[in-house]
């Protein structure tokens, strides 16, 4: 640990101990950051760097009023902020005198309550400072000659501190005295004529007196054939403090020695070959004899910018061991890991010297159970053998995507040892966690999260073994499923500043590529559905994170760029018809870039987006005239819309994808009175056309989702995203899946397409929002309003629980729908059923067995071998009609069904109150929330919290603490919370449910009862005549998938309405074509 942060740790850890943490109150400052990045941070180039913190009280309906900071380096304080009268905790801008190149800073921060409570002060955070001068490199130069390169040095004193700055291009390993330096695996990927990147390491438990440095290089992105912007090379500085105080500064030079290393050969794509031949064991330690050794060579330094690598690394993460070893064929052994991945393999085996295995990779099997060679890419390590002893190999400068791999040239018959699997990525922090009932659910976000984490090396990619790089649409498509799952603040930081780059070097007027770097793949100018990534992660750094500075630094790369869009339309109707890719991958026009799909649509559909956020980041930085000309421009694209796309006779957009469909309800582009005709085609597409199916690419698939809820149809969506058939997420995980395809139909063996691609992953942030219900209240940012507001009326899940770890602190939502009024109790106890209103009596008895029953409530099942034939009408005769009532679970009551055989009783009820929703929320401190409870099918609700009322008989009950409010509106009571954490539970009465049914040409009326309103539309359905009875109508055969949103619109609300069982209420284009359609509903009536 560094001496100054060891005395000030040291100073605080007494504080602790002697006063401790006040019981109740504010608790010290946690989760503390600087740049996005936890302590202790290393190479900090930013001027200004901002600080955050999250924060934790006792009690609820909290937030900051003050804060103060201290930062500190080894000759005391360097800036107090003194107590500073401020709501802010992240952002926060340090204002002390400039930072000094190579210096190690501490910093504490406490923080008081709106009480004017003071909290203790945080642990120590440390941060050390890059090198903030080209200058400080001195005397370091750029240098190369070969892969394998070392130096010696003794020091007279022993180290006080040490720190390295390197920069191995492309990839690099720095050793220290026969140990690898840091974690991290692999390097870089920037647009390198632009911007180079260096990692600062503290090496100071490292050094000794006497030392020796190893660097061993690799290929990497930098020197790689496709992209081959110039030789291996190395730039290294070690500075050194002694502990006598002097200082020394070891440089990379031409006294350097340099020789061809054991890796002969490696790859990005195609792989790495090792012989071991050429180990030079030692090299890395001091005492070798590098006599044979040449002098590195000089290399003329790079024109590029020099930065800090301030995000996160990409480090081995996981490790899997095999799951099946099989032999296809003599000596080829084929090892699957049940998981696919981005990663490596590390190979253990013995041979004879100059013996060889390969060891190759891929997602896929031929029919005859060898591995397949998808893409055309080696993906494979040749590893020599250097003796006969057992020898351990596994690549430094390469990476694969795979989840099967194919070992040959092996002596013997490989174990489960003989490989291991690496998952290798960005070491994103984890922050969100969501769970399902459905386990299909569980297992999709399970692909979604580790497609995510394959996809990302430095910067966002496609695909971790065709490609491998920043397509900007699955960046921009996927960013906010990333956001709500993993810490994106550096890392986007990063990829912003990668746009931005690219933008200079690569392109002209404003342009950007379509990916990012830009070597080749994709074109220039970017289709506007990929080059939007630009201004749409831009943005969402402010929205997700209240970064303001991210939008200064880039506003005017993002505003170059949406005027070069605006030169591409066509300037009388404001139509951007450049486009490349359409809505890549639907299931409409395959897999592939030729297709009929309205491309003019999707790239306006973003170009407008663009235009309108760009208007409000204007405003945001106080930019009037920007935000006036960009809203006015806006304004423009919006009335020329309609007459560009919508066709008024079909009530569609173009020729009526789902795709085009969804862009311009989300857009809101459809005229008010058109609207709902619009969106019920989309319905009947969605529904009937395509049997509950989506039929959209990456494009439209993340919209339709969003607009089907955004309408109060996440039913629908859930549909949707619960098929497991063709074409849907479940259909990859039933295809064996186990990271999210590049196509709906990848299991194809012909098909082309990878098997772990995160381009359709965008459902990923749905199930945060609108599952799970975590959503930020429209026109706020960086969750200082949360709204929970799940579907669980929706839905068919009986429990969802997600967490988000927000630079504020925690957000959960945890609810839980309890399906039935139960009690279950062994033999010789007694059941006991209890309205929670005296005035509510049982009405009805839906289960009762005195035996050995089975399941849970809501579920129960009989036992028919244990079952006392009489337990329904005995306990019917006890309960029903009383308010509370209690059975004795003896074989005196029922008789004995099955003797010497250990019983019980399981009853299930209905008719009076009962507790049918619990939600448990979480809300951070310096953050307000609301949360609506789903009204059901109940009346006479009552909303608790933690067991005291807060809404009873209509209104507001006052008095909880941390509850500001509550209010009916409309479907769900909505109440208003402050921070801290709550449990809410429901209870009410179950409504009456009616049914009607009219054919077609004639008028559906559906009437509660007196003092009654229809809450909620259990069926409806436009086309056959639907299966069950009242209460459990079911469509059978063909309707109309918008019949349900049409008596919703018509009825909700009311006591009584009329539906004219007319087709043009339900469809323009024919579905269910049959001689006349029968429109039927179901509605659930309640005393709201």
């Amino acid at each position: 640990m560094l001496p100054r942060a060891k005395m000030l740790f040291n100073c605080v850890l007494v504080t602790l101990l002697l006063f401790g943490t006040a019981f109740g109150g504010p608790n010290p400052a946690s989760n503390l950051k600087l740049e996005y990045l936890n302590s202790p941070v290393w190479g900090v180039d930013v001027a200004v760097p901002r600080f955050s913190w999250a924060l934790d009280h006792t009690d609820r309906g909290q937030s900051q009023s003050a804060y103060e900071i201290v930062v500190s380096n080894s000759a005391g304080n360097v800036w107090d902020s003194g107590k500073v009268v401020s709501t802010q905790a992240t952002q926060v801008l340090y204002g002390g005198p400039a930072l000094t190149s190579d210096t190690s800073y501490s910093w504490v921060v406490k923080w008081w309550d709106n009480n004017n409570v003071e909290a203790n002060s945080s642990s120590v955070a440390f941060f050390h400072t890059g090198l903030l001068s080209s200058s400080d490199w001195s005397p370091a130069t750029w240098i190369g000659g070969d892969n394998q390169l070392r130096k010696e040095f003794n020091l007279t004193d022993d180290v006080a501190e040490a720190t390295v700055f390197i920069v191995g291009l492309g990839y690099y390993e720095l050793r220290i005295n026969g140990q690898k330096v840091g974690k991290a695996a692999l390097g870089q990927f920037t647009t390198f004529q632009q911007r180079i990147l260096y990692d600062t390491y503290d090496v100071t438990a490292a050094l000794k007196r006497q030392n020796a440095i190893g660097v061993a290089l690799g290929n990497g992105w930098y020197a790689q054939p496709t992209v081959n912007v110039g030789p291996l090379s190395l730039l290294l500085t070690l500075r050194i403090t002694l502990q006598n105080g002097a200082t020394v500064v070891i440089g990379s030079d031409t006294t350097w020695k340099v020789i061809q290393g054991p890796v002969t050969y490696d790859d990005i794509y195609e792989g790495e070959t090792y012989d071991a031949r050429l180990e030079t064991p030692g090299w890395d330690s001091t005492g070798f004899d590098d006599s044979a050794w040449t002098a590195a060579t000089a290399l003329k330094a790079p024109t590029a910018v020099l930065s800090a690598q301030l995000n996160p690394l990409i480090q081995k993460i996981d490790t899997y061991t095999p799951i099946s070893i099989n032999e296809p064929y003599p000596g080829i052994w084929v090892f699957d890991f049940g998981q696919n991945m981005a990663g490596w393999t590390r190979f253990k085996g013995t041979s004879s010297r100059g013996a060889n295995v390969t060891v190759r990779h891929d997602e896929m099997l031929n029919p005859d159970g060898t591995v397949k060679n998808m893409y055309g890419t080696r993906e494979t390590e040749t590893y020599i053998f250097a003796t006969s002893d057992e020898e351990v190999f596994e690549p430094r400068f390469t990476y694969h995507g795979f989840q099967y791999v194919q070992l040959e040239g092996y002596v013997g018959v490989p174990t489960f040892e003989t490989l291991e699997a690496y998952f290798v990525h960005t070491a994103l922090p984890e922050v969100g966690e969501i769970n399902f009932e459905t386990q299909l659910l569980n297992e999709i976000q399970h692909a979604t999260r580790f497609a995510s984490l394959s996809n990302f090396m430095n910067i966002p990619t496609d695909c971790p073994q065709r490609e491998r790089r920043g397509w900007l649409g699955d960046a921009q498509l996927s960013a906010e499923t990333t956001l709500h799952n993993f810490d994106m603040g550096a890392a986007y930081t990063k990829f912003i500043r990668d746009i931005r780059d690219s933008q200079l070097w690569d392109s002209k007027d404003g342009q950007v590529p379509d990916c990012v770097p830009f070597y080749g793949h994709g074109g220039i100018p970017a289709d506007p559905a990929w080059g939007c990534a630009y201004t749409l992660i831009w943005n969402w750094m402010y929205q997700y994170y209240g970064d303001t500075r991210i939008l200064a630094q880039y506003y005017d790369g993002v505003k170059a760029y949406i005027d070069n869009l605006t030169s591409m339309t066509n300037q009388t109707n404001h139509v951007l018809e450049f486009s490349r890719y359409g809505d890549w991958c639907s299931v409409a026009q395959g897999f592939g870039s030729n297709c009929d799909q309205p491309r003019p649509l999707f790239s306006s559909f973003y170009y407008l987006m663009q235009v309108e956020i760009f208007a409000q980041v204007a405003a945001v930085l106080n930019n009037t005239a920007d935000a006036a000309t960009y809203s006015q421009l806006a304004s423009q694209i919006r009335s020329n819309w309609n007459p560009a796309f919508y066709n008024p006779s079909s009530h569609t957009y173009d020729q009526g994808y789902q795709v085009s469909q969804s862009l311009s309800l989300f857009l809101d582009t459809p005229d008010q009175a058109d609207n709902a005709a619009v969106f019920n085609e989309l319905l009947n597409d969605v529904v009937t056309v395509h049997n509950s199916h989506l039929s959209t690419g990456i494009v439209g698939t993340k919209y339709l989702m969003l607009v089907l809820s955004n309408a109060g149809r996440t039913d629908v969506a859930y549909d949707v995203a619960t098929q497991n058939t063709f074409p849907s997420w479940g259909y990859m995980i039933e295809q064996g899946a186990t990271t999210l395809w590049e196509n709906w139909q990848s299991n194809n063996l012909t098909a082309f397409g990878s098997r772990n691609h995160i381009m359709f992953g965008s459902q990923g942030s749905w199930y945060y929002t609108n599952i799970a219900g975590i959503q930020m209240e429209p026109d706020t940012i960086a969750y200082s309003q949360i709204r929970f507001q799940p579907a669980a009326d929706q839905v068919a899940e009986q429990h969802v629980s997600a967490a988000i770890r927000t630079p504020k602190g925690l957000i959960e939502s945890s609810w839980n729908r309890i399906p039935a009024f139960c009690d279950a109790v062994p033999e010789n106890n007694n059941v006991v059923l209890t309205c929670a209103d005296s005035g509510d009596t049982i009405k009805e008895i839906l289960f009762a067995s005195f035996g050995t029953p089975n399941g849970a409530c809501g579920n129960y099942t009989i036992d028919a071998a244990c079952n006392a034939a009489d337990t329904l009408a005995i306990v019917q005769k006890a309960c029903v009609g009383k308010s509370s009532c209690s059975v004795a679970a003896t074989d005196a009551v029922f008789g004995d069904p099955c003797p010497n055989t250990v019983k019980r009783l399981y009853v299930q009820a209905a008719g009076c109150a009962f507790n049918s929703y619990e939600h448990t929320v979480t809300v951070p401190v310096n953050s307000i929330g609301s949360v609506f409870i789903p009204k059901f099918e109940l009346s006479n609700i009552v909303v608790s919290e933690s067991g005291s009322p807060i809404w009873k008989n209509g209104t507001f009950v006052p008095g909880i603490p941390g509850v500001t409010g509550a209010s009916d509106v409309g479907t769900a009571i909505k109440i208003e919370i402050g921070s801290g954490s709550f449990s809410f539970g429901q209870a009410g009465v179950p409504g009456t449910v009616v049914c009607a049914s009219a054919a077609e040409h004639d008028t559906l009326k559906v009437a509660c009862p007196a003092g009654h309103v229809i809450s909620k539309v259990r069926h409806a359905s436009f086309g056959d005549a639907p299966s069950g009875t009242c209460g459990t109508l079911a469509t059978s055969g063909c309707s109309a998938g918008s019949a349900k949103h049409v008596v919703e619109k018509a009825c909700v609300g009311r006591n009584a309405c009329t539906v004219q069982a007319l087709a043009k209420h339900f469809m323009t284009r024919p579905v269910c074509e049959m001689d006349k359609r029968t429109l039927a509903v179901e509605v659930a009536c309640n005393k709201w």
